[in-house]
């Protein structure tokens, strides 16, 4: 039986802290459950780094570039999206997302894949 999703995001930043990480740099990295909800992300780089039940709602990421990441079960909602790149990476389970933004998604590198897919 399967373990129903959590919806509990680990509140490690300040909304200080999460204003600070504009252009910060992740990568090969595993970040699990951590709440980055109306974090300034633009111009991040997010390299080999695997997301999984991370909050991303009302984040800024405009200009961000995911190269061969895996998000998993990340939410999304209200995002703001812009200028990105998803080289190689993977979504799985992930929600708050619209058509047309999975669409801008797509176009820049990323694929949607379904929900039982193997990690890599």
């Amino acid at each position: 039986m399967e373990d129903a999703p959590s919806h509990t995001f680990e509140r490690i930043l300040t909304t200080e802290e999460k204003s600070a990480l504009r252009g910060e740099s992740f990568s090969n990295r595993e970040l699990d459950g951590l709440d980055l909800s109306g974090a300034d992300l633009r111009g991040a780089r997010f390299d080999r780094t695997l997301l999984v039940r991370c909050n991303l709602a009302g984040a800024d990421l405009r200009g961000a570039r995911f190269v061969l990441c895996d998000l998993r079960g990340v939410d999304f909602a209200d995002t703001v999206f812009g200028d990105n790149r998803f080289d190689g990476t993977t979504f799985v389970d992930v929600v708050g997302l619209s058509e047309s933004t999975r669409a801008l998604i797509a176009r820049g590198g990323g694929t949607f894949q379904p929900r039982h897919a193997s990690t890599r």
